[in-house]
């Protein structure tokens, strides 16, 4: 069935049709390697560009344009159509009769959005302003130095052009790196320097540097005075940051002693989308922050996350660290032209249709893969006004299982883990600097890791009450439980305060089958019971949410009568 309904705007994100939109989807960092206009749809026109001899494909009624040229890799270049042709049709691959996800919730498609597919040639006869026609533009990435290198000065000039309209821009996993400054990264990324070959590089706008592990200093490496990586985009609020990759304790694919060898594997993210807070999403060397040499960064004080990675219960269990919702999945910022730049570090645009060895099947079903379209369909429309609001529903029946499989990371790592004991290095080359630091939760005590109810209050007169609880917990040491062993006697319930410029509460919840009918597992909202989990056949660790306002009062209810009824809940995160 499809089912369309209008996306609520996020206020962080925008959520308006803004004008001459750009959006560049830079994919993949290792990898192997004519509808009404958006102008009649509410948005301002283009300046006409190229004339009417421009050889541009770009043309009116242009939504999407699609770089598949040099510097691209295989896959990503299918896997970026495969999305777009989703938005359009909703179907399996381009060309396919068969819809995404036909076995459960389906999309039927967003009819009229047009795009096409540029080449780098095709590309360069397009000027700024024929490119200014198309709503999104959309780079599969391969390699951010190629990507950049092949573009050049030109395509860098293009682009911000867009930005400086306005535009709009996303880029996922290589185009994180592509759209900052500057990234730290393990090994050769292409910049023809002997010294980062094997190495651990910085590679930026400014100048490319490997690091000594002798002298705890970078050296400097220039090709007649200029940086191999200077036409990395580093615009506006990204022209002082710098990312990092890849990370190899998230199911290390480039890891030889992986089993099975080189797996194309998914990973779990937690996201910003209430309908939707969790994504089963393929990881292949992303940019992320706040690993090891970079620290959190807030990108000017507006970066909005709209996802982060977790640690994943299901199979490998990767990401041991208890920072891990320091690594964001998803970020974005506002920039001072009214525009956004987005950038992903999981490849939420994998396919199924689309992959080989070592890619497989990604540890991904088919209805993880149309969930991940579904968030990337929600996102660019809220961003562009596409689609006039009508976006796919999430197929909430999707299980979070895990199809790909790899050795536990603690046997990949028996050394310790590089989050935690890998040197830190500042820029200027001593051994002081760099991340993984802990941005702590959005509301102190949330979690429960410090063995309290933190900042939850406790009432009811039960005489097993919510406490700590170690054997309540979903991720890290401590979850908080109701009952333990002999039910709760009478209404116990924790209550905690929202804090301001909250719009959802995201938690996980576990109750035994036992409880029934006449047992209470409420979680209210300024009294109102907004969710129950008493009856059918229990749960463990799920995910789900509610909706919030600053200054309200979020409170867990639990009561129940027999022995081992009990209710318990973990990781509570306010977005």
């Amino acid at each position: 069935m499809q089912v369309s309904r209008p996306f609520p705007t996020n206020p962080k994100f925008g959520g308006l049709c803004l004008p001459r939109i750009v959006l560049v989807a830079v994919l993949a960092c290792a990898l192997l390697v004519a509808a009404p206009s958006f102008a009649a749809r509410g948005g301002k026109p283009g300046k006409g560009g190229g004339g009417g001899g421009s050889s541009c494909k770009i043309v009116d009624g242009t939504d999407v344009a699609i770089y598949i040229g040099t510097g691209t890799g295989a896959s990503s270049r299918l896997w970026a159509e495969a999305l777009i042709d989703f938005w359009k049709t909703g179907a399996r691959a381009p060309g396919s009769a068969t819809a995404l996800n036909a076995g459960g919730t389906t999309w039927a498609g967003q009819a009229d959005i047009q795009y096409a597919t540029l080449n780098l040639s095709e590309f360069n006869a397009c000027t700024a302003d024929d490119l200014a026609k198309a709503a999104l533009f959309f780079m599969p990435g391969g390699s951010a130095y190629e990507i950049q290198d092949s573009l050049g000065s030109s395509g860098k000039a293009a682009l911000t052009s867009f930005l400086d309209q306005g535009g709009h821009y996303v880029g996922m996993c290589a185009g994180g790196y592509y759209a900052a400054a500057g990234y730290y990264w393990k090994g050769d990324d292409g910049a023809p320097v002997d010294n980062c070959k094997d190495q651990f590089c910085r590679y930026g706008i400014t100048g490319t540097f490997s690091y000594d592990t002798a002298t705890r200093d970078f050296t400097r490496h220039e090709w007649n005075g200029t940086s191999y990586h200077s036409d990395l985009l580093g615009y506006g609020p990204l022209s002082d940051v710098y990312v990092e990759g890849p990370i190899e304790e998230i199911a290390g694919p480039w890891r030889a002693d992986s089993n099975p060898n080189h797996p194309y594997d998914s990973h779990r993210v937690y996201t910003n989308d209430g309908l939707m807070p969790s994504l089963r999403v393929i990881y292949w060397g992303g940019a992320t922050e706040n690993y090891i040499h970079t620290p959190t960064s807030t990108w000017g004080g507006q970066a909005v996350e709209h996802a982060h990675f977790e640690q994943d219960p299901m199979g490998n269990q990767d990401l041991f660290f208890p920072e891990d919702r320091s690594l964001w999945a998803l970020k974005s910022i506002e920039t001072a032209a009214g525009g956004s730049i987005m950038v992903s570090s999981a490849h939420i645009e994998a396919s199924l249709f689309h992959s080989a060895a070592p890619f497989n099947d990604g540890g991904m079903t088919e209805c993880q893969q149309y969930n991940n379209y579904t968030f990337m369909v929600r996102k660019m429309s809220a961003a562009t006004g596409l689609g006039n609001g009508s976006v796919p529903d999430y197929d909430t029946a999707c299980s979070m299982d895990r199809l790909g499989e790899v050795k536990q990371t603690a046997l990949l790592f028996p050394g310790g883990l590089a989050h935690a004991t890998a040197p830190r290095i500042d820029p200027d080359g001593g051994g002081g600097g760099g991340g993984g630091d802990d941005p702590g939760d959005p509301s102190s005590g949330t979690d429960f890791e410090d063995g309290t109810l933190g900042d939850f209050q406790l009432s009811g007169d039960a005489q097993r009450p919510w406490t700590a609880d170690s054997a309540a917990a979903c991720v890290g040491s401590y979850g908080a439980r109701a009952g333990h062993s002999r039910g709760v006697d009478s209404d116990s319930t924790m209550s905690v305060v929202v804090p301001e410029g909250a719009s959802s509460a995201t938690y996980r919840y576990s109750y035994p089958s036992a409880l029934d009918r006449g047992d209470d597992f409420h979680v209210m909202v300024n009294g109102q019971v907004m969710k129950s989990y008493e009856t059918g056949p229990g749960e463990t660790c799920v995910s789900d949410s509610v909706p919030v306002q600053g200054g309200h009062t979020l409170t867990f209810r639990c009561r129940s009568g027999g022995n081992g009824e009990t209710c318990t809940i973990d990781e509570v995160v306010f977005n």
